[in-house]
């Protein structure tokens, strides 16, 4: 191999620009293909490079010297690691085989082949028991010792392009083009954690060195930081203008190295998260996802490759330098924190809002769909040339049952919650405030919203039109009993406690909680020019459009760079929810709101059907063919048919409405909305399963209900009022679901068959709707009570003697009257949770697949 050190005073070879700081100490050749892979291995004296040109190759470190070239694969190989202990490597190729070699001897070991599809990642565990492999969306999990496959975890949607293990071996990240990433708990594969976020296929992941902080990159230009103690973002990156292809972390941890397809590795000050340094490095887009970066394990290096000379680059990176000419360049950190009004209608929540953002009092009507308002906005010194702005945004929701299930969608990512409540109303005067203190707690119940402190404050307003008719002891009561932080006596027109509530408010927030994102200034610029356009009355325009009248407003020359780092700030802005983002035309709707409100008009127009079927044809609802108040239409007739367009998509994806087609046509199902009464319905011979939980009751029914419906186990046969059919695909059996609401966030749920359905059929449905409960109810209100009908004599079994059965490992029990063995669980099958990575999951797969498809 030929070996090209760089002159001692730094100057590097004419097709690289770098930074001050960084200096170019070697230049190692050999490769004779595209280099995919770099890997140092563990004690950090070998350097291990993958290559399209079908070797693996080691080399000395420092030296460079060529050691050795593994020769085996027929194909290019992607990806490779070491074994802990350094005896032995783990390749994946296009060949479609795994293969472990022995460093010493450079010979095969293993050789795996994986069938139609190659796998396209493999790490190797920190204490060397296992292997995993990425073959499409399935995770091999192989024991190298014994040369065996221990289990394959079906519990990703789309292919898995990136494996990274926790320091400690508890967590496996995985992630692609799920664009989710998933924590897997290795000891029993569970994904316990799931963290959505990235909105493209993901292509890198990276534990820092103390497993605090897990750092993805995807092909949505951003880099995200995540903190696992919370499984919470808490940094969003943007300055790269292309994919994010790879990632790695200096030895201690204050450095983190990423390159992109934009043609550069850059260097981050984790402290701060400022770009300090970067390298100019050519990188093909088509080969993105293999190809990779690596930090020494103990010296400030950082091995990367020069696509144009197949050679590999080790630089030496100084974390002592002073400014480079990169940290000159001023660094925005922007965070928000979302403050929501809630209540139901004609409490005075408007003009509250108002007045709390500093506008005069005015009379207002009823709010329909949302409002937003800036509460503040302040920016702090976070380092030299960095700067936070923090931005408080209030959103008031409407309060009228018809918005109700579009708001819960807004309930994510809150961190003050004021619920406005009829102070006169001496009877029920908490009614609504308990339904939003369950949606609110609901949504603490999500992964994504774990890491968020959440205040909420009670809100009398309206004093000044007549006493307060709830005692303060009543009120302390209730404070106490549902987790209320504080109580506050307003009047929007006297300005009677607005002072007051606004300063707690402002106390509540805890900005180092909350995700941030580094940034140029251009985002602001960006968000400021978007906020002017909406002022002045303009709510949908293309992307390219706002590009080129960003450029005039800025007087700017157009630049293919410039554009990139537009487009990766719109979609950024996007995100948060500034403005919405369609799926299609490369349209942008500045004025979010409006889909709230055809939403909602959607729901109340559903209910409203004659009949009380709760569903309305498609080609209506496209066609604008539905009551909606004039004043919330757009009167532009093509923009209003856009907005339809990404008005159902919305009701499809959050789950919310169930397009069906029939010989008619296509049609919107609202199971949410059926009005039509249930038929009379015989108790249900064999188990009986009821449910009660806590929380947007029907929120949780309508998902649940689509889902189902989604599956690919069951069909939607039957709907009414709180009730539901399915045909099993498999023997046609009816399994069905009777909801019965208690209060507007209590309900129980019956679950209901005919002879046709088995027990493992019963234990199926029974199964998935639970973990549905698990996921979107309040956990600690969740109960499960089951009773048995003898199939051959009708005798009821109690639950106490189920209990008993259970308690001692039995899944039946024999009728005591005719004796007829009864089952309770599926009879012959193993753990549930061992289940849920497979019918269950496979269950999911398929559901999302049905709902992005629509």
């Amino acid at each position: 191999m030929k070996q090209s050190n760089a002159p001692s005073d730094g100057n590097l070879l004419p097709s690289a620009d770098v930074s001050a700081g960084i200096r170019l100490l070697q230049n190692l050749t050999g490769h004779h293909a595209p280099i995919y892979d770099l890997c140092f291995a563990p004690d950090g004296t070998t350097l291990l490079s993958t290559s399209a040109d079908k070797t693996i190759q080691l080399h000395d470190y420092p030296a460079g010297n060529l050691q050795k070239t593994l020769s085996g694969h027929s194909e290019s190989v992607l990806c490779a690691a070491w074994s802990p202990d350094g005896k032995q490597i783990v390749s994946c190729s296009r060949d479609k085989t795994i293969k472990i070699w022995d460093v010493d001897t450079a010979t095969v070991v293993w050789s795996l082949e994986t069938g139609d599809i190659a796998a396209s990642e493999v790490v190797w565990s920190p204490d060397g028991e296992v292997i995993i492999a990425a073959v499409n969306t399935v995770l091999w999990v192989l024991a190298p010792k014994t040369k065996t496959i221990q289990q394959k975890i079906d519990g990703h949607e789309g292919q898995v392009t990136c494996l990274a293990w926790s320091p400690d071996g508890q967590w496996l990240a995985a992630a692609g083009e799920e664009r989710t990433i998933y924590l897997w708990e290795t000891k029993r594969w569970l994904p316990v954690h799931i963290m959505p976020g990235h909105t493209q296929t993901i292509y890198t992941l990276t534990w820092s060195p103390d497993g605090k902080w897990l750092v993805s990159g995807a092909g949505d230009k951003t880099i995200r930081i995540w903190d696992i103690a919370v499984a919470a973002q808490k940094m969003m990156i943007d300055s790269h203008t292309h994919s994010v292809i790879a990632t790695s972390f200096s030895t201690n941890g204050q450095l983190l190295a990423s390159k992109s397809s934009d043609n550069t590795v850059r260097i981050w000050r984790t402290a701060t998260w400022q770009s300090v340094a970067h390298i100019d490095e050519p990188c093909t887009v088509a080969d993105a996802h293999y190809q990779n970066i690596a930090f020494h394990p103990t010296d400030m290096k950082l091995a990367t490759h020069d696509e144009a000379n197949y050679s590999i680059r080790i630089y030496h990176v100084d974390e002592t330098s002073p400014i480079t000419q990169d940290a000159k360049t001023p660094t925005f950190h922007y965070t928000n924190a979302k403050v929501v009004l809630l209540g139901d209608t004609g409490v005075g929540k408007s003009a509250l809002s108002l007045v709390l953002c500093g506008q005069p009092y005015r009379d207002t009507d009823s709010t329909h769909s949302r409002q937003v308002y800036t509460f503040d906005t302040t920016c702090i010194e976070v380092d030299e040339n960095v700067q936070e702005i923090r931005e408080t945004l209030l959103w008031d929701l409407a309060g009228q049952p018809g918005y109700r299930l579009i708001h819960q969608l807004h309930l994510r990512d809150v961190s003050v919650a004021l619920i406005v409540y009829d102070s006169r109303n001496e009877i029920d005067p908490f009614a609504g405030v308990i339904y939003w203190v369950k949606a609110l707690q609901q949504s603490r119940n999500l992964d994504a919203d774990k890491a968020l402190p959440l205040k909420i404050f009670l809100v009398a307003a309206r004093v000044d039109r007549g006493k307060v008719g709830v005692g303060r002891e009543r009120i302390e009561k209730f404070m106490q009993a549902h987790g209320i932080a504080g109580y506050f006596e307003t009047s929007a027109r006297m300005g009677k406690g607005v002072a007051e509530t606004a300063q707690a408010l402002r106390a509540a927030l805890d900005w180092n909680t909350l995700p941030k994102i580094s940034s140029t200034e251009l985002l602001q610029k960006i968000k400021d020019f978007c906020l002017e356009k909406r002022n002045k009355g303009l709510f949908l325009i293309s992307q390219d459009n706002l590009y080129v009248d960003f450029l005039g407003w800025q007087h700017l020359d157009p630049s293919p760079q410039l554009r990139a780092q537009f487009d990766t700030c719109v979609s950024l802005l996007a995100a948060q929810g500034a403005f919405e983002s369609f799926s299609f035309g490369n349209l942008l709707l500045l004025k979010s709101e409006l889909l709230d409100s055809y939403a909602s008009g959607l729901i109340n127009a559903a209910r409203n059907e004659p009949d009380g079927l709760g569903f309305i044809p498609e080609e209506n609802v496209l066609d604008g063919n539905f009551d909606l108040e004039k004043e919330e239409r757009i009167p532009a007739k093509a923009e209003e048919k856009l907005l339809l367009i990404a008005t159902v998509e919305k009701l499809l994806r959050h789950e919310i409405a169930l397009r069906v087609h029939v010989d008619a046509g296509a049609y919107l199902v609202f199971p949410s909305q059926f009005t039509r009464e249930q038929p009379d319905l015989k108790t249900p011979a064999g188990k009986i399963v009821k449910f009660t939980f806590e929380g947007p009751v029907l929120n949780i029914w309508a998902t649940l209900v689509v889902r189902l419906a989604q599956s690919g186990l069951f069909q939607l046969r039957d709907m009414w009022k709180n009730g539901v059919m399915f045909s099993t695909t498999v023997k046609n059996a009816t399994c069905g679901m009777l909801l019965r609401e208690i209060t507007e966030s209590k309900a129980e749920l019956i679950l209901f068959y005919d002879e046709v359905a088995s027990d493992y059929t019963r234990y199926q449905f029974e199964e998935y709707i639970y973990l549905h409960l698990q996921r979107r109810t309040l956990p600690d209100a969740l109960k499960r009570v089951i009773s048995l009908n003898c199939h051959a004599c009708g005798y009821e079994i109690s639950e106490q003697v189920i209990g008993l059965r259970k308690s001692r490992g039995y899944s039946w029990v024999a009728c005591p009257v005719c004796s007829t063995r009864l089952y309770f669980t599926a009879p012959g099958k193993g753990d549930t949770k061992l289940l849920q990575n497979e019918w269950i999951l496979q269950m999911d797969k398929t559901a999302n697949r049905q709902r992005d498809k629509s």
